[in-house]
């Protein structure tokens, strides 16, 4: 084990430029995984949903904030179980195209929601230090997430917000 400030992870992380603790990971993915099960999809996204990833409507946007936070997850739990994270995209086909499903490609069955291989990129840019912004925030939220925008509401107005309220 490499020990990185006051966390440890796997030490073949160092060869993939990691720059973020252990304890730094484990903060995130534990916010990641709130904010998922606090949308209550359950682990099996619907056929429906999946061919539809940018849809409007009741519940679009958190099932888009959804996909993003389960990419977030399924990424910090790949690197904590010690595994490279090239490959995890070599069993992937290429994030640039599952972005693209539903805007620019038609959507592809079995391959995961546009949002989370938007939100892998995002965690790996986290991760190597590309960005300070961590991929999901400590509202369990990302997709759509104001973090300024939830710190100037009042008490009433973020008692209204059930996202918040969990």
């Amino acid at each position: 084990m490499a020990i990185v400030a006051a966390g440890a992870y796997p030490a073949g992380m160092d060869a993939e430029g990691i720059v973020r603790s252990g304890d730094e990971i484990r903060r995130v993915l534990a916010r990641a995984r709130g904010g998922i099960s606090r949308y209550g999809f359950g682990e099996e996204l619907s056929r429906e949903d999946l061919a539809l990833p940018w849809k409007s409507g009741d519940r679009g946007g958190q099932w888009m904030d959804n996909a993003w936070l389960r990419g977030v997850r399924d990424l910090l739990e790949w690197v904590l179980a010690g595994r490279a994270i090239a490959d995890l995209y070599d069993a992937l086909p290429d994030l640039d195209e599952i972005m693209q499903q539903g805007s620019r490609r038609p959507v592809e069955a079995g391959w995961p929601p546009p949002q989370s291989a938007e939100a892998m990129d995002a965690t790996e840019d986290w991760l190597t230090g590309e960005t300070d912004a961590p991929p999901a925030c400590e509202h369990g939220g990302v997709y759509r997430c104001g973090c300024s925008w939830i710190a100037g509401l009042t008490p009433e107005e973020r008692a209204a917000q059930w996202w918040l309220t969990g």
